[in-house]
């Protein structure tokens, strides 16, 4: 027979008042609850717990005093377990798990998290970059309490907000004929030597994008880093097609870069925040918040290039 954790209760009261009459009283259950539970629990353990006398109430066993030492320790630590859980859920502390699959996400996710760590001291945050599909598979799989991706096909069993749409634009160095101009177009882009960012979605898409334009592509490189495309582009050895970029528009190795609208063209990538749907943690919901309120100030329009 399975032990109720309300049975253990109404047993550690009585044993622990001497009294299943006290027990009842303390509770605010019947007399009759408090036997029957007794019942139950020397049923389950197939031992005799008290012994009873109508005049002088109940007195625990030996047997009786070592359940009694578990059931208080059982029901200890799923009491700490419970208040633990309201804590997490109402409070902004322990350890938020972000993976993220956004190249620049060193331009943004810095401002989003200081105001919410400042604020929160005990508030933990771990960030792991991965590719697109992993992402999504590691919040299904609790790898992640939150991701942030791009939704271009996104798992029906994850809750998508869509943060910010970046059409593609054209980055090339500061000496490139292509830099005092005010926008290109796809097919001049296509006709240069090209360094493509090679990472899980946008190679793909960079590709048919620029093959789109009819030309046979000359990619002189590809990166799997966003910071190395623009190493390579600012020393002049091509040019490349990305969709957002960080607010300073110099490269690791210092070399001045320009980004370009790509005029006639509507494609583009969209970052989305993606959460198990239902009610979750305190810290989750928070860094929802401050994601959508980030990318829907004036701030964030540095990430993109607007045509």
């Amino acid at each position: 027979m399975d032990l109720s954790l309300r049975a253990m209760r109404y047993v550690r009261a009585a044993m622990r008042l001497g009294s299943i009459t006290a027990a009842a009283e303390e509770l605010h259950v019947a007399a009759s609850a408090v036997g029957v539970a007794l019942d139950q629990a020397e049923a389950a353990f197939g031992l005799t717990l008290v012994t009873r006398a109508r005049s002088k109430g109940i007195s625990p066993t030996t047997a009786g005093r070592d359940v009694l030492q578990r059931i208080e320790d059982l029901l200890e630590r799923y009491e700490a377990m419970v208040a633990r859980s309201v804590e997490l859920r109402s409070g902004l502390s322990g350890l938020l798990r972000i993976g993220y699959y956004a190249p620049i996400a060193p331009a943004f996710l810095p401002q989003v998290l200081e105001p919410l760590i400042s604020a929160n001291p005990t508030l933990k945050v771990a960030l792991d970059e991965c590719g697109n599909p992993e992402t999504q598979a590691g919040l299904l799989q609790g790898a992640y309490d939150v991701i942030l991706f791009v939704a271009d096909d996104p798992v029906p069993q994850i809750e998508v907000t869509r943060l910010i749409h970046a059409p593609i634009y054209c980055l090339c160095a500061a000496t490139h004929p292509f830099a005092q101009r005010e926008s290109v177009t796809l097919l001049e882009v296509a006709a240069e030597p090209l360094v493509i960012l090679n990472r899980p979605v946008v190679t793909t898409y960079y590709r048919e994008l620029l093959e789109r334009a009819g030309q046979t592509l000359n990619v002189v490189a590809t990166a799997t880093s966003t910071e190395m495309v623009r190493s390579l582009v600012g020393c002049g050895l091509g040019c490349a097609v990305l969709n957002m970029r960080p607010h300073i528009q110099r490269s690791y190795a210092g070399d001045d870069l320009v980004c370009l609208p790509i005029s006639g063209e509507a494609s583009g990538l969209t970052l989305c925040l993606g959460t198990i749907p239902g009610p979750s943690r305190r810290a989750i919901r928070a860094f929802s918040e401050a994601c959508a309120s980030y990318f829907s100030s004036y701030t964030s329009g540095g990430l993109v290039v607007a045509r």
